[in-house]
């Protein structure tokens, strides 16, 4: 169980906020923002190991409030999760800066909110929110080799995409993750142990919610027989390996445009 407080000048988000952590076993005390002064002395009173708070705020805007507990030497290394609806790539760059901030994009329901609390509280996730807030899209990355993967994601974060990696396990439990994950763009590896990437694709297809995502299958095997297998399942772009981040990029530009 931990220590949360949750600061939203709405009364009804900040119990909702509270239920749904108290309901998962943690202490949450709710901080209406009358002022930041009163927030932070709260905040000095009982430290958190967890500040949850809303963005605006017309007494107590929650860019202030982050500004102003990584300015308290007491309150520096507090973890902070945002919950807003408004973001832009200034946001974004201004959380960056911040440190130790994560955010989570309004509605959430009761489980994602849960579960990035968890994964915070855990310190499992990056606080590198930036591609949340200026998003150029969603990139699902399916690969059995976890290096791959994390090389593919750097490139698509630093470029403003939004990387969700995929381990590949059986092949309609991959399928269930891609469509949850609603990417505007998939990149596939070819050889994978348990299904090869043609195998993928055709599964894909054959779903009404991934029949028109753009494919970029990623491969170091050169084979006559690939682009005339791949070319009737349609809006697959083939890029082969070794790549740089230069031509990985260029080519999802190309995708996406």
């Amino acid at each position: 169980m931990s220590d949360i407080a949750v600061v939203d000048d709405n009364p009804g988000a900040r119990h909702f906020v509270g239920a749904a952590l108290e309901k998962s076993g943690h202490s949450v005390r709710e901080l209406e923002p009358t002022c930041l002064f009163a927030v932070l002395g709260a905040l000095h009173e009982h430290t958190p190991e967890l500040l949850v708070s809303d963005l605006v705020m017309p007494t107590c805007p929650g860019q202030t409030l982050i500004r102003a507990c990584r300015e308290d030497p007491h309150l520096r290394n507090l973890r902070i999760l945002l919950l807003t609806a408004h973001g832009d790539t200034q946001l974004a760059q201004f959380i960056q800066g911040m440190g130790n901030v994560h955010y989570l994009a309004k509605p959430v329901s009761p489980q994602e909110l849960v579960a990035c609390v968890a994964s915070l509280l855990d310190k499992e996730v990056e606080t590198d929110p930036g591609w949340a807030l200026a998003c150029s899209g969603v990139v699902a990355i399916v690969d059995d080799s976890q290096l791959s993967r994390a090389f593919h994601a750097a490139c698509l974060r630093k470029d403003g995409y939004r990387p969700v990696q995929i381990t590949p396990t059986d092949l309609l439990e991959t399928v269930v993750a891609i469509e949850a994950a609603e990417p505007a763009l998939l990149m596939v590896d070819y050889l994978m142990p348990r299904f090869h990437g043609d195998a993928l694709i055709r599964a894909i297809r054959a779903r009404e919610s991934l029949r028109e995502v753009p494919i970029l299958l990623i491969t170091a095997h050169r084979s006559e027989d690939l682009r005339p297998m791949l070319d009737p399942l349609g809006g697959v772009e083939i890029l082969y390996k070794p790549i740089t981040p230069a031509d990985l990029m260029a080519k999802v530009h190309e995708v996406l445009p």
